[in-house]
C-alpha cells in the first residue's frame, strides 16, 4: 500500500515502513523549507539544507496538493469540526491527510493524535 510520510518522520529520517511504498507530500517539502529559513545559525541552516537534499534524493518529488486533495480537505475539515476540534494550527497536517486520501494512500506519523477524527476517511498509521 502507498503511504504519505508525515513531516515528523522526515525530520527523524525514518523513511522505510514495512508493507508501505513511502511517498512524501509537497506540503512536507514546504514545511522543511520553512524550517531551513527560520534558522539563524548558518551551521544549523547548512545541516538542515543537507538533510533535505538527502531526503529529496531518496524520496523524489512530492505528491502535490491538487484539486482532488482540495476536495478531500473539505471533508477532512468537516470531520475535525464535527469532532469538536479546531482546524487552525493543524492545517498542514490535515492537508497532508487530504492529499493521502485523494491519492488512495495512508498517512504514517509519529503523532496520530494530530489526525484524530479522520478514522474511516483516511488510514492513519502510527510509526
Amino acid at each position: 500500500m502507498r503511504a504519505i510520510l508525515d513531516t515528523n518522520l522526515l525530520v527523524a529520517e525514518a523513511l522505510s515502513h514495512r508493507g508501505y511504498e513511502a511517498a512524501v507530500s509537497s506540503l512536507s517539502w514546504a514545511e522543511l523549507g520553512y524550517g531551513v529559513r527560520k534558522v539563524v545559525d548558518p551551521i544549523e541552516r547548512a545541516r538542515r539544507e543537507s538533510r533535505i537534499a538527502r531526503l529529496r534524493a531518496v524520496l523524489g518529488a512530492g505528491v502535490p496538493f491538487d484539486d482532488a486533495a482540495a476536495d478531500a480537505y473539505e471533508t477532512v475539515c468537516g470531520l475535525v469540526l464535527a469532532g469538536g476540534r479546531e482546524v487552525r494550527g493543524r492545517a498542514i497536517d490535515l492537508m497532508i491527510a487530504a492529499t493521502a486520501a485523494a491519492h488512495g494512500a495512508a498517512v504514517i506519523t509519529r503523532n496520530v493524535d494530530d489526525f484524530a477524527g479522520l478514522e474511516g476517511f483516511v488510514a492513519v498509521v502510527a510509526a
